[in-house]
């Protein structure tokens, strides 16, 4: 059985739309867990199933950190995205896809808000990660774990 997600009512309906699903499918396909980055330090707090998709060693790390394992077409887009959210209170959201290896890849859809103080702020959101990794080989996508 898929773990529940870690993520309000709400955020799993918001989500959901987003990705284009259901929010009854949400936890069968996604993993959901809620992030957020301290602004004054850069510091990044994620979820456990997060840190794991990422490849990440704890549940703390940096932004450069999030992204490294993302498709390096999109490091630029959620480079921007992430530093307008640094400097102005804003919605923040991309779509992206881990790949753990030639010819597979992951989807990852992140969400968020920015709010901005005097002594820095905070991003805060939630990561949807699938539970699968899609084949990019064949003419029609195969779900292979």
């Amino acid at each position: 059985m898929a773990s529940k997600s870690t993520i309000s009512r709400a955020q799993r309906s918001s989500v959901a739309d987003f990705i284009g699903i259901k929010a009854d499918q949400l936890d069968d396909m996604f993993v959901c867990e809620s992030w957020s980055a301290d602004l004054a330090t850069g510091i990044v707090w994620i979820g456990p199933q997060t840190a794991a998709f990422h490849g990440v060693a704890g549940q703390t790390c940096g932004i450069l950190d999030i992204i490294q394992p993302y498709d390096p077409a999109d490091w630029h887009k959620i480079l921007l995205a992430l530093e307008e959210a640094a400097t102005v209170a804003t919605d923040i959201s991309f779509g992206t896809s881990i790949r753990p290896m030639a010819g597979l890849y992951r989807p990852v859809f992140c969400f968020g808000h920015s709010e901005i103080t005097a002594t820095g702020g905070a991003i805060v959101g939630t990561f949807a990660t699938a539970r699968r990794c899609l084949e990019t080989t064949s003419t029609m996508p195969a779900l292979l774990n």
